[in-house]
């Protein structure tokens, strides 16, 4: 026999050899796992995250509404989860502030509404919501209301969002609307209704440019807060004057976002969350929102100022037509999403918020994800009671108050058996108004050691600020005498 000019192999080589051919084709043919773990990532959940502006609790026909139809908001709720404790703070920046930080917005020197001429804004060392899903991966977007500091030290870009299109006010400039930092048009009020379909087709292109990976919707109307200037198209149509009108505006935003998410595709992997940055304004002359069972509104830390409706969908992840009775607020929202998103929360700072993915995902058990609520130094809400630590103002102006009284210092409320806060009850519940004062005061100091400071412009101080309020609260014939000390103070 002639031998073959190849080597003849032993039957033990052939058996290795064919093994590791077949071993090397196996892992040819499988994912490898780095690409699987990125694809596994890719499948976590778009955030929509829907803020309106001085809603009232009783204003969505899924809260009791009778005089202004949501069908679309409505349908949120039908389809996901209602949340009736959701809390904020009593007005819009502090509210902004809290989503974005996940902590109280007391913590960051921020218990009030920053003007533009505050030269004051988010400050430069927080990590934001947008921050934190952007480095995990997500696309970012902001549209509509920013209003945590107008001059470009706290600009929405500066802050986690790759894209903003929305309302500023850069110094004495009029109100504008920006895409990023580049002027779009010059606008009179951003509370026209207008503007509305602006907002929805930036939006709804913010959708489609990123429906192959994950993102972050922030959309954020400026509706329906005063001035109440319904467009032409809702003008009259609901039976609650001009403000019911913006509200229905409002839904019909919502709707143009939901068929977005359904035309590209990704409306079952869609985390939508819809709520408000604090109760209605009330003691308007014409129109105004309402708080429905909730007492007060805007500006007050009673129940209609700081407790908002709030909505939830997430298709194949949530129950539908569930209702959630927990305690639960806007400073939940960074933790949440981080949870999704497979961000880590910061751990070099307070974070006052928590998961509530459980309660998205309509899971329930003995103990509450929460058990307290706070307004530092204001009230503390503890399981059903809720304390004044300080006087309990009514919301607005005090000539608009009517017939709306305040709460004393002391004043105790059973939410669960009176949760119109009708019925001080701290005679006959001593104990608990000591276990709630202690609360805060024990809150309060451990605060005090971690309080952030709020970001300033290089050309800030206490003075020019001081000037600043003059001028925008001066007569018409004294405003050219203050805005002259102003200048004065900007060529130091």
């Amino acid at each position: 026999m002639i031998k073959s000019k190849y080597i003849v192999m032993s039957y033990s080589k052939l058996v290795f050899l064919a093994l590791l051919i077949f071993g090397v084709n196996k892992f040819a043919n499988a994912e490898d796992p780095l690409e699987k773990n990125k694809r596994k990532k890719d499948k976590r959940p778009n955030i929509v995250f829907i803020l309106t502006d001085d809603q009232g609790y009783g204003d969505l026909g899924c809260f009791g509404s009778k005089t202004i139809s949501t069908p679309n908001i409505d349908k949120l709720s039908d389809e996901g989860i209602k949340f009736t404790n959701f809390y904020v703070h009593n007005r819009c920046s502090p509210t902004r502030m809290a989503f974005m930080t996940g902590a109280y917005a007391h913590r960051t020197e921020l218990p009030r509404v920053i003007y533009w001429f505050d030269r004051m804004g988010i400050h430069e060392d927080e990590i934001t919501t947008a921050e934190l899903l952007k480095e995990a991966g997500y696309k970012t977007g902001i549209i509509g209301k920013w209003h945590l500091g107008d001059w470009d030290e706290f600009h929405p870009n500066k802050n986690g969002f790759d894209h903003f299109y929305g309302f500023l006010e850069y110094g004495r400039a009029k109100t504008a609307i920006y895409r990023n930092k580049t002027l779009v048009e010059n606008i009179k009020k951003k509370t026209h209704g207008q503007h509305s379909p602006k907002l929805v087709k930036e939006a709804v292109k913010f959708i489609k440019d990123n429906k192959e990976q994950p993102f972050f919707l922030y959309y954020a109307s400026p509706l329906p807060h005063t001035p109440f200037l319904p467009s032409q198209k809702f003008k009259g149509t609901s039976n609650q004057g001009a403000y019911g009108d913006q509200v229905q505006d409002i839904d019909w935003q919502v709707g143009e976002l939901m068929k977005a998410l359904k035309e590209n595709g990704i409306d079952d992997n869609t985390l939508v969350i819809y709520t408000s940055d604090n109760g209605p304004e009330l003691g308007l002359p014409q129109t105004h929102g309402t708080s429905g069972i909730l007492r007060d509104g805007k500006w007050s830390n009673f129940e209609g100022g700081i407790r908002v409706p709030c909505v939830a969908r997430w298709p194949k992840q949530m129950p539908k037509g569930e209702v959630n009775n927990e305690i639960v607020g806007i400073i939940d929202m960074l933790p949440t999403f981080c949870a999704l998103s497979g961000a880590s929360v910061p751990t070099d700072r307070p974070i006052d918020g928590r998961n509530i993915v459980p309660y998205l995902q309509g899971k329930t058990s003995d103990a509450s994800i929460h058990e307290t609520i706070i307004v530092p130094g204001k009230v503390i809400r503890h399981n059903e009671w809720k304390y004044a630590f300080e006087e309990m103002e009514a919301g607005g102006p005090i000539q608009n108050l009517g017939d709306r009284k305040h709460a004393p210092r002391g004043t105790l409320f059973n939410l669960k058996d009176d949760p119109s806060e009708t019925v001080d009850v701290s005679k006959e519940h001593p104990d608990k108004v000591k276990e709630l004062d202690k609360m805060m005061r024990e809150f309060l100091s451990e605060m005090r050691k971690n309080i952030k400071p709020i970001g300033k412009t290089a050309e800030f101080t206490d003075e020019l600020l001081k000037a600043e309020w003059k001028y925008q609260r001066a007569p018409r014939d004294q405003k050219p005498y203050y805005k002259s000390v102003v200048d004065s103070l900007l060529q130091k």
